[in-house]
């Protein structure tokens, strides 16, 4: 249509302005606001050509979103349909954003206003641009006018600029209630789908999951709850604590953890559950909350995780810590946690007990003549003799390997030594069988009283092992009781002349730096000299003592400390010399020394003086010395990990109690203690022991090292497993430092 339609009258404009309105209230889209006006353009007011354009949509920016010709889309609206155009220097878009009333370009060619590059593109002549304002802010423009030189040059005249600002005040309501429509519905979706996403994930979630709202009732379950406990969704949900999967025994537990976290107290629970078919199981729970935008609380959810698989390697390590795998009797770890019990109990009523330490005759024989495997045997029903001989209140334990601790409650010395030879008459009766051979089997016992005037258990233990020796070397199968003025005991031990040889080996320089490989069990993983420094001592022949035979005097007359800090001293001097060949060397450090305020002291200025890189140091301590002085060794390890140090824990393992105080120590290595490594090529447990052990410092970010290590298989198994590193007689024996350093090199 063309023309400015003269005849239009009043009631006309008003007429198709409410007809305009209507079409607006049942706007959804930009789409329908166009196509509602765009007849009014064309039939109303004689324009063919109308669009909407938005501001600021994308910042900076006019988009002009549709374009209607007749109001239908052309070949024209298509091409510039969703057209951005740059607000910044553009004349009459600037124009737009001043103006408060109609923009009018009679002529697009020749007006110095317009984008010419717009103008070339769709050939606009006449263009009339109404300022689309909301509550004093411009939103966008109202447009439309004539193209081409068939339409011509047709400026509006007054009614029509009247009309078109009243249409505009209508369409600029419409487009912010669009807007407001569209961004709801897209917030909604955002929500809708964040929702499937976390249901999906709940849904995927390996441990199970459960909700309940504000009073504690069960309102989801994922399947992963259903399936560990045994219930259908069905069954729970809606119900009310005491919910079906809570054991009767432990309701009023899981009830008060339930309690508090209804008051907003919240932490990491464990408990039992029981599934539907009776079996109970342990789990962990981790509470949270979900409110709503008022703070307020409308659902309470957890994880629920099933640590039936965790608990039992915790069970078996527990037990291992406190039993001889071979005989299954307390090892020395239970035998001194009783005795400290017992003697603790001295120091408030006057009870009496005897301490015996029991050594073998002729084990050594039949284990080398026999192997290994009748050793066991034979340690396995000497086990079972004894055990027969005892009354129920004492304890029997295997404290080492051939010898057996032996704690008679309440009985005097005279009734002690009436159970100590009937243990030695069920040896005379018994021969022990192996194949075609027959051996006879005799015990040496010592015997030491524990009463209110036993000075420590250390002491005891000292003592009662001290009187197990006379009493062999008196000729075997005998009983010694231990007395504090017996000549016999002093003869033994030559006590002077081993604390004499220690302090000698101090003061001249015969102490001697062994060191064994440490073997990354990766190939090609190694990028210098690892290992352990070991201490042996010189004798006045020039040969070279084990440890064995003077470290029990080191430690029991507290000698430690003073050892410890030559190997500091000649540990860092030696890697010093030799340290672009190294990577890392342990320094092996007694619970005494930890023990020792001056000792730290002396550690940080004999590293400090050194020069010595820091990394390159690593001080090895026994995890039983670590437990026992954890304050100590706490802070030891802390100051010297600032400085760079590495720590590893030794024997790792043998106790559950390592897992608890691990998170509290400063170590970087964790030695896996060998009893578990050993046999792992036949061993399952031990095979599981270890592979846990591993997974658990990986877990915690720390490296594992594997001892006793005696052979390819064994290996094998290690690098299949992932344990970082290998130690043992498999891969390499304790050498003088300077040879394994050759060793290396070659």
């Amino acid at each position: 249509m063309s023309g400015t339609h003269k005849n239009t009258d009043g009631d006309q404009l008003i007429k198709a302005l409410l007809q305009l309105c209507k079409r607006l209230e049942s706007a959804w889209k930009i789409d329908d606001i166009l196509n509602a006006y765009a007849p009014v353009a064309t039939e109303i007011l004689g324009y063919p050509h109308a669009w909407l354009s938005i501001f600021n949509e994308r910042p900076g920016f006019v988009s002009v979103i549709n374009f209607r010709t007749n109001g239908q889309e052309s070949d024209t609206t298509r091409m510039i349909q969703n057209i951005e155009i740059p607000m910044a220097g553009d004349l009459m878009i600037e124009e737009i954003m001043r103006a408060q009333n109609v923009v009018v370009v009679d002529d697009a060619r020749i007006d110095p206003r317009t984008n010419k590059e717009m103008v070339a593109l769709i050939h606009n002549r006449t263009i009339i641009n109404v300022p689309l304002v909301l509550v004093d802010q411009k939103i966008g423009s109202l447009g439309m006018g004539t193209i081409g030189d068939d339409e011509g040059v047709r400026p509006p005249q007054a009614w029509q600029l009247e009309f078109m600002q009243a249409m505009a005040s209508h369409i600029a309501v419409a487009i912010d209630r669009v807007q407001f429509i569209n961004a709801r519905q897209k917030a909604e979706d955002a929500l809708h789908a964040s929702v499937e996403f976390a249901n999906s994930l709940i849904h995927a979630m390996q441990d199970g999951f459960s909700v309940l709202d504000s009073t504690g009732k069960q309102t989801d379950v994922n399947p992963a709850f259903c399936k560990m406990t045994g219930f259908r969704k069905e069954e729970l949900l809606h119900c009310m604590p005491p919910f079906p999967y809570w054991p009767v025994e432990e309701t009023d537990r899981i009830q008060a953890a339930l309690n508090d976290m209804l008051q907003g107290h919240f932490r990491e629970y464990e408990f039992n559950f029981v599934r539907k078919n009776g079996e109970r199981f342990p789990v962990t729970i981790n509470p949270s909350v979900i409110r709503n935008k008022a703070g307020e609380i409308i659902n309470y959810i957890a994880t629920v995780k099933d640590i039936s698989e965790r608990k039992a390697v915790e069970d078996i390590i527990k037990f291992q810590a406190t039993h001889d795998e071979l005989t299954g009797l307390g090892n020395r770890r239970a035998f001194e946690h009783i005795l400290n019990q017992l003697f603790d109990a001295t120091r408030y009523a006057p009870h009496q007990h005897v301490l015996c330490y029991l050594d073998l005759d002729e084990f050594k024989v039949i284990n080398d003549t026999c192997g290994h495997a009748a050793g066991d045997e034979l340690l396995r029903q000497i086990a079972n003799k004894f055990s027969s001989v005892l009354r129920a209140d004492d304890h029997l334990c295997r404290i080492g390997g051939d010898e057996f601790g032996i704690i008679l409650h309440h009985q005097s010395i005279e009734q002690a030594l009436l159970i100590a030879e009937r243990l030695q008459q069920q040896l005379h009766h018994f021969r022990f069988q192996w194949q075609d051979r027959s051996f006879a089997i005799g015990v040496s016992i010592g015997m030491v009283v524990l009463n209110e005037h036993s000075e420590s258990v250390g002491a005891l233990l000292q003592s009662a092992d001290s009187a197990c020796y006379v009493a062999k070397d008196a000729g075997r199968g005998r009983i010694h009781v231990y007395a504090s003025d017996d000549p016999a005991l002093a003869q033994r031990y030559g006590v002077m002349e081993w604390v004499s040889r220690i302090e000698k080996a101090l003061a001249e320089d015969l102490f001697v730096l062994y060191a064994q490989a440490i073997v990354d069990t990766k190939p090609e993983g190694h990028q210098g000299l690892h290992c352990e420094f070991l201490l042996r001592m010189k004798d006045h022949h020039g040969g070279i003592i084990p440890p064995g035979a003077f470290m029990p005097a080191v430690e029991r007359y507290h000698l430690s400390a003073r050892v410890d800090t030559w190997v500091v001293k000649h540990a860092l001097a030696w890697m010093k010399k030799h340290e672009d060949q190294i990577e890392l060397c342990s320094i092996n450090l007694s619970g005494q020394s930890l023990g020792d305020p001056h000792f730290l002291e002396f550690v940080s200025l004999a590293i400090e003086s050194s020069g010595l890189a820091c990394e390159k140091i690593c001080f090895e301590i026994t995890e039983t010395s670590a437990i026992a002085n954890i304050t100590m060794a706490k802070n030891f390890m802390q100051q010297l990990s600032a400085k760079g140090c590495r720590f590893s824990l030794d024997d790792f393992g043998s106790g559950l109690s390592s897992f608890a105080y691990l998170r509290n120590l400063d170590v970087n290595i964790l030695k896996i203690d060998g009893q578990f490594v050993r046999d792992i090529e036949t061993n399952p447990i031990n095979l599981a022991m270890v592979k846990s052990i591993h997974e658990i410092a990986c877990l915690m970010g720390k490296k594992t090292v594997a001892e006793f290590v005696e052979n390819r298989e064994i290996l094998a198994l290690l690098q299949g497993i992932g344990v970082h590193y290998a130690q043992g007689f498999g891969l390499g024996m304790p050498v003088p430092a300077d040879q394994l350093l050759l060793d290396q090199i070659n």
